[in-house]
């Protein structure tokens, strides 16, 4: 990207990166939201498919869709304040916008919703 926007670079591209070099920088730039989303999507999918098979409570899956609705919402709303508001998205909105998204293509909401299947378990047992 940085040698698409200036036209120059101090570091070395691999060679596997020339693919790059047909697309324009607006491309490149743009097609970031779009792999964001198949890639939240995909995550989404991989932690629903794992709840399912490995978690015995039905209200996991529930979970899981709240989940990424409220760090869709959350994040929307970070965005929405950066473009709205201040006019730009590259502070801090643009920050929170994408950890949220990171934390939606990543396991973590499956790991944290098995564990606390377990513990869902013993607090009915006592």
């Amino acid at each position: 990207m940085y040698l698409k926007y200036y036209g120059h670079t101090t570091m070395p591209i691999p060679a596997s990166m020339n693919i790059f070099n047909s697309f324009s920088y607006d491309t490149l730039y743009f097609s970031k939201y779009i792999f964001t989303i198949v890639w939240m999507g995909l995550f989404f999918f991989m932690n629903y498919f794992a709840l399912k098979k490995i978690g015995t409570e039905k209200k996991l899956t529930r979970y899981l869709f709240w989940a990424y609705a409220l760090l869709l919402v959350l994040a929307g709303i970070s965005t929405a304040y950066g473009l709205f508001v201040k006019n730009r998205l590259a502070d801090d909105e643009y920050t929170i916008s994408r950890w949220l998204f990171g934390i939606a293509q990543s396991p973590i909401i499956c790991l944290i919703l098995l564990a606390s299947e377990k513990l869902y378990h013993k607090t009915n047992r006592s």
